[in-house]
């Protein structure tokens, strides 16, 4: 789908390409048949201030997108089940909203830096007290140029592209691990909703696509 021609190497500051991401699932044991359904792999495209993310099922039955415009903080929540196509739009404050479900942390520097996917790295502990039974270190990069890129999530206090970061979906704990950063050209398009998407409200969502998603990733 993507490819490393002339012009495609990684280089710092790059405002638009793709970033693959290997995904895992730390609380699944690696014998579960259900990781053969799950999605292995995470396409992020950017451009400018806006991002989309892709994660789709082994069979195609499942398709989970999301779209972010960081200067309008707009948010696209999108969902394919089977032939069923639901998109949830929200504001910056529902945005967050719908993403607030871990408990309490606090990010903490740390004195480490390292390269992932070529990229240069730091290092932040999300360190959940009491709250939880363990916390996770995750890495971030600053070369990569978009701004606030992560104003939708609940690490919107992070200032960089997350390149190995934990994150909660429809009660799934996934782990995201950077594989590959391609610069390339991203037509606008690419952050365009499609019409076959219906449009629902967040009750709507909730009751049509949250719970039957919770269902299939149990």
């Amino acid at each position: 789908m993507y490819g490393c021609g002339p012009g495609a190497a990684f280089e710092k500051h790059v405002s638009e390409g793709v970033i693959l991401y290997d995904v895992y699932y730390p609380e699944l044991d690696s014998n579960n048949l259900m990781l053969e359904m799950l999605p292995d792999e995470m396409v992020m495209t950017f451009k400018g201030n806006k991002w989309r993310s892709d994660l789709r099922t082994g069979a195609g039955i499942v398709e989970m997108s999301v779209i972010a415009d960081g200067e309008n903080k707009k948010l696209h929540n999108m969902v394919k089940l089977f032939s069923d196509r639901y998109v949830l739009s929200l504001n910056h404050q529902g945005a967050l909203m719908m993403t607030d479900v871990l408990p309490p942390f606090q990010i903490k520097a740390l004195e480490v830096t390292d390269t992932l996917a070529v990229a240069l790295c730091k290092h932040v502990l999300i360190d959940f007290g009491a709250a939880k039974g363990e916390s996770y270190e995750f890495a971030y990069t600053n070369e990569i140029d978009i701004q606030h890129p992560n104003w939708c999530t609940p690490y919107h206090e992070i200032q960089g592209v997350l390149l190995d970061y934990r994150i909660e979906n429809y009660g799934m704990n996934m782990h995201l691990v950077a594989r590959q950063i391609i610069p390339s050209p991203v037509d606008d398009v690419t952050f365009e909703v499609d019409e076959k998407y219906e449009p629902l409200t967040r009750q709507e969502f909730d009751d049509l696509v949250v719970k039957n998603m919770k269902i299939f990733m149990e």
